[in-house]
């Protein structure tokens, strides 16, 4: 088992995070539970990932900032804003305006550490491949996986915030979806699958303006297991 140390891993990377969000050390993760077992929701610490670079793709240095700051930084804000919320459905008071204010920072920040993590989930340097379910489901909505990769890359190129593959609980559909706010965009009942990240903070140190090649290398990068794992989840 591979195991990346938190000193590698964040060595030149600015932490400036509270000590209830840490690294801890990164490790191949085991695929015999669910996705998102260790999620930063629900465990309160940031969810390990698998790999330093993605070679050919995203260096260490794109990617060390954006896991430990964006998404760090984005589940810390869900946290904190979840205590304080506790604390005032528990008595505390305060006004209407701040109270509504503190409702959509929760709600922001806690969509933007979840779309992260299906996002560096969903990405492997392994070679991979659509799997039974998923592949089924995707040939079925979008008639092949080239028509449904060409629709994703145009949700993708119109996107400032994110595009997302998910899944509608409701009508069993798959989407690709936009979502150019954490705290809009929500599709209600839909499971995001796959997730690419559109803010140019996640590729800008490797492709500058260049977002087309990042969205077109994407694809090689799917880590379509995991992808697979999320699609069965979403069926339950």
């Amino acid at each position: 088992m591979t195991i990346v140390t938190k000193r590698k891993f964040i060595s030149g990377a600015a932490l400036g995070l509270a000590a209830s969000v840490s690294v801890g050390s990164l490790k191949v993760q085991a695929q015999n539970h669910s996705m998102d077992t260790q999620s930063g929701l629900k465990t309160g610490i940031m969810k390990p990932i698998s790999y330093l670079d993605l070679p050919g793709f995203l260096s260490a240095a794109q990617i060390a900032p954006h896991y430990q700051k964006h998404y760090g930084g984005a589940l810390k804000g869900h946290l904190d804003m979840d205590r304080q919320l506790d604390a005032v459905a528990h008595g505390e008071k305060i006004n209407a305006y701040a109270y509504g204010a503190m409702q959509r920072t929760r709600t922001t920040k806690g969509n933007s550490a979840l779309l992260h993590e299906v996002y560096f989930d969903g990405m492997t340097a392994q070679k991979s491949a659509p799997e039974t379910v998923l592949k089924q489901e995707i040939i079925s909505r979008f008639g092949s996986i080239d028509q449904w990769q060409a629709d994703f890359v145009a949700a993708a190129k119109s996107a400032n915030g994110w595009a997302v593959l998910s899944r509608n609980r409701i009508s069993g559909k798959l989407y690709n979806v936009i979502s150019d706010s954490h705290s809009n965009g929500v599709f209600w009942q839909a499971v995001p699958i796959i997730a690419l990240d559109m803010y140019e903070h996640a590729y800008y140190l490797d492709y500058q303006n260049n977002k087309g090649a990042y969205i077109d290398k994407f694809f090689d990068y799917i880590n379509w297991k995991n992808a697979e794992k999320r699609m069965m989840e979403a069926e339950k």
